[in-house]
């Protein structure tokens, strides 16, 4: 990685899951500060900032299988000229394909689904690792102050208001955002309160702050892991992100299906596993969850609607990220479909 600026910053978080050990959010802040606050972050964080001049990234990462053992490794690859203009290129045993950006639209390799979950997330974490600016806005964020590995941070959750929950809402459920201690620069995020994702071996480059490693954990046992190899100033133009033969063109938009619809496709459903203390306090009701399924079938994001108990909301959401539907056809081709998706919890059941 080519480092221009002030360096690394030579702190490594070493966590575990910690999302038990919030208590309910605090409002250290007002809101307007918080939500000013998430919005440098956002902007000196972003490698796809409009200012920034073109570059190259090339990104190495490690998966992981359910028990945190090393899997398959590869590389994710992507030059940048402009939000408008850029090319990614996926390698690995398992899946490989490349992806262009261009003014008239998006194009991926021809028969090729859409990137894993985990491949698009370490890649996001790199390059945008904050939510946008209308995410941020329609949040209320709170903020909580937290010391980990002996460092000092400030998190800021973006709570949604969730219809029939009345109680405290614990920091880490809705996406949450860790920072060095009165500073912007971004070293942990959460969601769903499973979620979490460390950023170590931070750097700069052309003045925006740069994570060399990232972690991605499930439950605390890590998913994913990335490691910036190359990340340098490029010459090109363009006109050199014009795509060739052997891609086709992608409509984005996801199609909006009833979710009794969608329901008749699911292939793979894993059980929701109840909670301990939810069960012994008698607590049961349905998670409706807000969810985008990707053109292969896999749920590509999830957003909490109506929540009975923070801890019904967590298995909901660990059990449907595993579920695996037949993509949706319109007029013959897979399309990504934005629906809602409802987890029963019942006692005796």
């Amino acid at each position: 990685m080519t480092n221009n600026g002030s360096g690394y910053i030579p702190r490594t978080l070493r966590v575990a899951a910690i999302f038990c050990a919030f208590a309910s959010i605090a409002h250290a802040d007002d809101s307007a500060a918080l939500t000013e606050r998430l919005h440098r972050a956002a902007v000196i964080s972003s490698l796809d900032d409009a200012l920034l001049k073109p570059w190259h990234l090339k990104l190495g990462f490690q998966l992981f299988d359910s028990k945190g053992k090393a899997a398959e490794n590869g590389t994710i690859e992507e030059w940048w000229y402009s939000p408008e203009a850029h090319k990614t290129v996926y390698t690995s045993p398992s899946y490989t394909s490349t992806e262009i950006q261009t003014k008239d639209g998006f194009y991926r390799s021809k028969g090729v689904p859409s990137a894993p979950y985990l491949l698009r997330l370490i890649l996001q974490q790199t390059v945008h690792p904050m939510p946008g600016e209308k995410d941020i806005s329609a949040a209320k964020p709170g903020m909580r102050n937290k010391t980990i590995s002996k460092v000092p941070l400030d998190c800021i959750m973006l709570s949604q208001e969730i219809k029939n929950h009345t109680k405290s809402i614990p920091l880490g459920l809705f996406p949450t955002y860790c920072f060095d201690h009165g500073s912007d620069a971004l070293r942990m995020a959460y969601d769903f309160g499973s979620q979490m994702i460390v950023l170590n071996g931070l750097g700069t480059y052309q003045q925006h702050n740069v994570a060399i490693d990232q972690t991605v954990s499930w439950n605390g046992v890590p998913t994913i892991s990335g490691h910036i190899d190359v990340l340098q100033g490029i010459l090109v133009k363009e006109a050199g992100f014009a795509p060739s033969t052997d891609l086709e063109k992608i409509d984005l938009s996801a199609v909006k299906v009833d979710y009794k619809v969608i329901y008749g496709n699911i292939i793979s459903q894993a059980r929701p596993t109840y909670p301990e203390r939810a069960r012994a306090n008698h607590v049961s009701g349905s998670v409706v969850l807000g969810a985008i399924i990707a053109r292969d079938g896999q749920v590509r994001s999830l957003k909490l609607l109506s929540v009975p108990d923070a801890d019904l909301a967590i298995a909901a959401v660990a059990a449907v990220r595993e579920w695996r539907y037949q993509p949706y056809l319109l007029n013959g081709k897979p399309t990504e479909v934005e629906t809602t998706i409802t987890v029963n919890f019942n006692i005796g059941s």
